[in-house]
């Protein structure tokens, strides 16, 4: 099986993307070159499934009230248009969205297609054109980050290194997972450095789950242990998979020192204590 770069489509992608949908005959496709830069111009989103050098597929997605909808799906090679939808999914869990929906010819084959990724029909309409169409939907595993359970033991072993029976033993305190539904696809610890100092390890994550910020949902978490639990400072080495979310780290008040990020945590004044002149 082919393992797809699905990534955010631009205008050099237009004229292979424009080919897609012409061979694919799909109503409504943008079928000329002219037609996909417009799109891309206008707030139209697109992902393209890139085996460097040609693209196999592609994907509109959006947002709307909370939920997550795909469409104008195509592919031209076996698990292109899968991944596509699993990358547009990860996309929806990374907003916060917690369903993502799409419109189908009321075709059995297809039906089944997209059952086989979870998605069941929950509606019918008639289209434009007055074809029937399903409306299908998949809830999306909530991604989140929790205190460490004694489930997550053989998880954490396997992204850490750690002993998985000190984790079989009880939560440990200072551990957060991220997961995805029951999965665990993350791992960071708080420890305690001394001097109030809180030494934060360098989020892990499993293969597939970086280059989308978990990583700042994370440290969020321990910070918010570390200065719930009274340490003045948090400290996380600058790690080289850390550069790829340097502004959400400054912006949430981590600052560079040296070989470490550090957050200093602000204790407000005591009612009624004035500044010194």
């Amino acid at each position: 099986m082919v393992e797809y770069a699905c990534r955010l489509a631009d205008a050099d992608d237009a004229e292979p993307v424009a080919d897609l949908y012409r061979a694919s005959g799909i109503a409504g496709a943008p079928a000329a070159q002219g037609l996909v830069e417009r799109m891309l111009q206008t707030g139209n989103a697109f992902l393209v499934a890139d085996d460097d050098p040609y693209l196999d597929g592609a994907v509109r997605f959006r947002e709307d009230e909370g939920i997550g909808w795909f469409d104008l799906l195509v592919s031209a090679r076996p698990w292109a248009g899968a991944q596509l939808v699993r990358a547009v999914e990860r996309r929806f869990q990374d907003r916060g969205l917690r369903l993502s929906r799409a419109h189908i010819p009321d075709i059995p084959v297809l039906a089944g297609y997209f059952a086989r990724l979870g998605y069941l029909p929950i509606g019918r309409r008639t289209s434009d054109s007055g074809e029937s169409e399903l409306l299908l939907e998949r809830r999306l595993p909530l991604l989140t980050v929790r205190e460490q359970r004694r489930s997550d033991a053989a998880a954490i072993g396997e992204l850490t290194g750690e002993d998985p029976w000190v984790f079989e033993q009880g939560a440990r305190p200072g551990w957060f997972v991220a997961s995805d539904g029951d999965r665990v696809v993350g791992v960071i610890q708080v420890a305690d450095a001394g001097g109030g100092l809180a030494r934060v390890r360098v989020p892990v994550l499993a293969s597939g789950y970086s280059g989308r910020e978990l990583e700042l949902w994370m440290l969020d978490r321990a910070a918010t242990y570390a200065e719930t639990n009274g340490f003045h400072t948090a400290e996380v080495a600058a790690d080289a998979s850390l550069e790829s979310v340097r502004k959400g780290l400054e912006s949430r008040f981590w600052v560079r020192d040296g070989a470490a990020w550090r957050r200093i945590f602000f204790t407000p004044k005591p009612a009624g204590e004035a500044d010194w002149d």
